[in-house]
């Protein structure tokens, strides 16, 4: 995927085509497919999550080194990591990660968003899971799956809008998603 640059805003719905405004402008964005050479940008995104996204990301509240360990298992055979910067700065604000269950013919996908504090309510989560999505059906995946605690709003309200039904166990929710559905439309 190349480079697209983006205006973000509160929008609503997922947008399949990346270079839509996602309404009234508040930062301009590049989004773009990661790799290997991105890794200390991810690096200092995860570190940058404030403890309550730590925790909303990996469902626990993990340290620094855990980070660390966690960014040196990735495997881009095996994962599709795509990134929102901050074009003013630079700086990796937004990252989606589709981590396929095979590397070749994966049928099944499981989709984690985080999003800096600074940068929440414009649509970036949203425009990255779209992208993700988009990037692991063109892989052949044909579902995707998100878990997410209850108390997450956001992510509660962008899986919603998926239109899949959303299952609940006691302070989690998961939802599968088939891929290639009129609901990514």
């Amino acid at each position: 995927m190349n480079a697209q640059h983006v205006s973000t805003g509160a929008g609503t719905g997922l947008h399949r085509n990346p270079t839509v405004a996602l309404g009234r402008p508040k930062k301009e964005i590049v989004v773009r497919r990661l790799k290997a050479g991105d890794l200390p940008a991810v690096e200092a995104h995860l570190l940058a999550l404030e403890s309550s996204g730590r925790h909303n990301r990996f469902h626990a509240l993990l340290g620094d080194d855990a980070i660390r360990g966690y960014i040196g298992r990735i495997d881009f055979e095996r994962m599709i990591l795509t990134g929102a910067f901050d074009e003013e700065t630079g700086r990796l604000v937004g990252l989606a990660e589709a981590h396929l269950d095979a590397a070749t013919s994966p049928l099944r996908a499981e989709v984690s968003v985080s999003v800096l504090a600074s940068h929440r309510g414009h649509g970036i989560g949203r425009l990255l899971t779209a992208v993700a999505l988009d990037d692991a059906a063109a892989r052949g995946t044909r579902r995707a799956d998100f878990y997410f605690q209850i108390g997450n709003r956001a992510v509660a309200r962008l899986v919603r809008d998926l239109g899949a039904p959303i299952a609940t166990a006691p302070g989690f929710a998961s939802l599968a998603l088939p891929l290639g559905t009129p609901s990514l439309h």
